[in-house]
């Protein structure tokens, strides 16, 4: 609460033994006291001194206090004043209903006792201070969030890039297969690149989670057979159900389930509770995936696990943000507690819902999606899966300046037959991008000194700067890829990025056009 010795009040009133009384009253409870008269003296007073509290007469001679409230509370200078509008006559609940919505916080009736009104003063300062902290509170909560924001993208940044060079090292040993790689290497590989997968999802699943929760994201809806997407999600969890020993077993409708969806967010909730079932089943576990029409015009799809089940108190709270289970073998497999929360907050986002269900501990778990299938089950266009990039088109410059992700893909690129040059910062981008020369410009956006934002806006600027400016970077957020396209990109890719992704990005290039300024044709991926 504000000291009463260092609270101002201020008494507005006409009439000298009212006014007497309760600045008398109040100044011998301590406050520091000041009055007024009229209602422009009121105004001038305390717009000067800005006091703490106002007691303020509802009738004086040259405006009401009516309208002194609603000044006050209409100037950003005054508007936190507390007011307690006073009146011997304006005592109708009518009379005390205009003080309230004119902005004053309470209303005394005269003749009231001093005691009440230094009460009421005490009262309405602790309410200021209660608003006060949570102000400050809630001020403090959000620069908390923003910074924490910041720091999860810098924190996905740093370690897309070591991921980015460690994938493309790997994909690229799987390109070499057949010129003498052991059985026993190919193996120790394909262990690398599954979890250079699954670090890739936990730090893609680190940075959602704040912005689903937060609402901060868009999904990008079209026209789905939701079958295709099971397939996609059960193809990226079969090899870790393989090297678990589990068992994966699937059964889903001979038609399309056609749904109005977004895939990539569609795939990244099967596959987290893919990934849930096989972390929480025993070797030789069995994983069910089944999907069936319902009569209610949904689809319903479940994944089923004989693993260790639930209890009733885990099946309450499964889908909180950051719920850890108690059992030992949920504690031995780790995670970060946060993937049945995406799902929960994308299965609505689509219209739908999540359920699970478990017996007890020991007896497996079902969890079961929900979703609304569409009318009209028009065929969508055909989607194009792997294109491969077609050999030794492109002039490619490769800006980046960790030297293992930007040798590897030089390699990989060189390997497709394309020409590459590299260069390792802004400037020696700018100083070797001379137009005309390269067809392609792929840009890591995190460079030391001048940024990729920078040296995408100097490039285009530059007459007939007409190369295709893709961004392979570790900031993946939407507002990352806004800034991006608003800096003269065509292309955002995050890393890591499958290399048979770049290789459909090249492959979807249109042809460049020497001397002018164009946007390529390709989709943003």
């Amino acid at each position: 609460m504000l000291a009463t010795a260092n609270a101002t009040v201020l008494h507005v009133n006409d009439t000298p033994a009212s006014l007497y009384l309760g600045t008398f009253s109040l100044r011998q409870a301590g406050y520091h006291m000041l009055e007024a008269v009229t209602g422009g003296e009121a105004l001038r007073v305390a717009f000067d001194s800005r006091p703490d509290v106002i007691v303020l007469d509802v009738k004086l001679p040259d405006m009401s206090g009516y309208d002194v409230c609603r000044r006050l509370k209409e100037d950003p200078r005054t508007r936190e004043i507390a007011i307690i509008h006073t009146s011997a006559t304006f005592i109708t609940a009518e009379k005390k209903v205009a003080g309230l919505r004119a902005g004053a916080d309470v209303y005394l009736t005269q003749p009231f006792d001093p005691e009440e009104l230094i009460a009421t003063v005490n009262s309405v300062l602790r309410l200021r201070r209660v608003e006060r902290e949570a102000l400050a509170n809630a001020a403090r909560l959000e620069e908390a969030d923003r910074k924490k924001d910041e720091f999860l993208a810098m924190l996905a940044h740093e370690l897309r890039n070591p991921l980015a060079a460690i994938s493309v090292a790997v994909q690229m040993l799987g390109q070499k297969d057949s010129n003498g790689l052991s059985e026993a290497d190919a193996r120790r590989r394909d262990i690398i690149e599954r979890q250079v997968s699954h670090l890739r999802h936990l730090v893609d699943d680190l940075l959602d989670v704040s912005r689903i929760t937060r609402g901060k994201y868009a999904l990008r809806r079209g026209r789905l057979d939701l079958n295709t997407v099971l397939q996609h999600s059960l193809a990226a969890a079969r090899p870790v159900m393989e090297e678990r020993g589990l068992i994966l077993r699937e059964a889903f409708p001979t038609e399309p389930c056609w749904v109005d969806g977004d895939r990539t967010r569609l795939e990244q909730v099967f596959t987290n509770l893919l990934d849930n079932a096989a972390k929480y089943s025993p070797e030789g576990g069995i994983i069910t995936v089944g999907a069936h029409v319902a009569e209610d015009s949904r689809v319903r799809v479940s994944v089923q696990d004989t693993g260790i089940g639930l209890r009733p108190e885990d099946q309450e709270h499964i889908f909180e943000l950051f719920a850890q289970l108690d059992a030992g073998l949920a504690r031995s497999r780790g995670g970060l507690g946060i993937g049945l929360t995406l799902v929960r907050h994308l299965v609505t986002e689509h219209g739908g819902q999540v359920e699970v269900f478990s017996e007890g501990p020991g007896q497996g778990s079902t969890f079961t999606i929900t979703l609304p299938l569409l009318a009209d089950d028009a065929r969508p266009e055909a989607i194009v899966e792997r294109i491969e990039s077609r050999r030794g088109e492109w002039r490619i410059l490769l800006v980046d300046d960790n030297p293992d992700a930007r040798e590897g893909l030089r390699e990989m690129l060189q390997l497709w037959g394309h020409t590459v040059a590299v260069a390792s910062d802004g400037p020696e981008a700018l100083a070797m991008a001379i137009p005309g020369t390269y067809d392609v410009i792929i840009l890591d956006i995190g460079l030391p000194g001048l940024d990729g934002y920078q040296v995408a806006q100097e490039l285009r600027g530059r007459v007939a700067s007409d190369a295709h400016l893709i961004a392979l970077t570790g900031y993946g957020t939407p507002e990352d890829r806004a800034r991006s396209e608003e800096a003269g990109f065509d292309l955002h890719l995050v890393k890591p990025v499958e290399l048979v992704e770049i290789g459909r990005v090249l492959a979807q290039l249109g042809p460049v056009k020497r001397g002018t300024r164009r946007r390529s044709q390709a989709k943003s991926a």
